[in-house]
């Protein structure tokens, strides 16, 4: 059980939406449809290195000046149509685009229309931190989902001017809330840019481990671990409850 809290924060993608792979997915039918037929191993060992390169958030945390998620969209379509010479046939910004619209199609994980009106009637304040620019379709998918809740804070990466894990993304939402870090505890899926950067912030952490790999040994322990977000309603039983 996790030690008394006022407010759960949580991170988005994979988290509390699920993008079901569609960036992946997307950007191999834009080389399918220039004749790019790669077999699975193929494309994704170029996926993983042009992503690692654009979505390190350890490294994305440090990089100044800050960059936003749609330029990284970008920097990686156009490093993939390099490595296959399709730039000058395609239309970067319409495929940013067709991007940008396949995301927003992402749905919610089915235990959280449950799970996150429990907890708000058992008296915890909710927030999102996320990795996300400002108008980014992850973040409408988890803000339009009509949930009967109230999101007391919002915080995008580009809003903060940092990613996750910078300290300072995390003390820009404790800001908002007007909480400190000991009376609220983050959820999220990524090791790297969640719980690392939780704990380094001084809040408590719950890992959501969907997939059972097991926890790299490189980064701060999460003080929980949940396999989907239902072994929240045994973790927070209510503010006040486990004083």
């Amino acid at each position: 059980m996790i030690p008394p809290v006022k407010a759960v924060l949580f991170d988005v993608l994979h988290t509390l939406v699920d993008d079901s792979g569609f960036p992946r997915y997307q950007l191999r039918n834009m080389l399918s449809a220039e004749g790019i037929d790669l077999d699975d191993d193929q494309f994704e060992e170029i996926y993983r290195a042009l992503s690692k390169k654009e979505y390190d958030w350890e490294a994305a945390a440090a990089e100044k000046p800050f960059r936003s998620i749609r330029d990284r969209h970008r920097s990686r379509l156009t490093a993939l149509y390099d490595h296959f010479g399709l730039n000058e046939y395609r239309d970067l910004e319409s495929d940013i685009a067709l991007l940008w619209q396949r995301i927003a199609t992402s749905g919610l994980y089915p235990e959280v229309s449950e799970v996150l009106p429990t907890l708000a009637e058992r008296g915890y304040r909710l927030a999102l931190i996320s990795n996300a620019d400002e108008d980014d379709p992850v973040i409408q998918v988890i803000l339009g989902a009509e949930l009967p809740i109230t999101f007391e804070v919002v915080v995008t990466s580009q809003g903060a001017g940092a990613y996750k894990p910078a300290v300072r993304i995390f003390e820009h939402a404790l800001w908002r809330l007007e909480l400190d870090p000991e009376e609220t505890v983050f959820v999220g899926d990524s090791p790297s840019s969640d719980i690392a950067g939780g704990s380094r912030a001084g809040l408590q952490t719950v890992w959501v481990n969907r997939k059972g790999g097991a926890y790299p040994a490189r980064y701060p322990a999460p003080d929980a671990t949940v396999t989907d977000l239902t072994g929240l309603i045994d973790l927070l039983p209510g503010v006040g409850e486990n004083d």
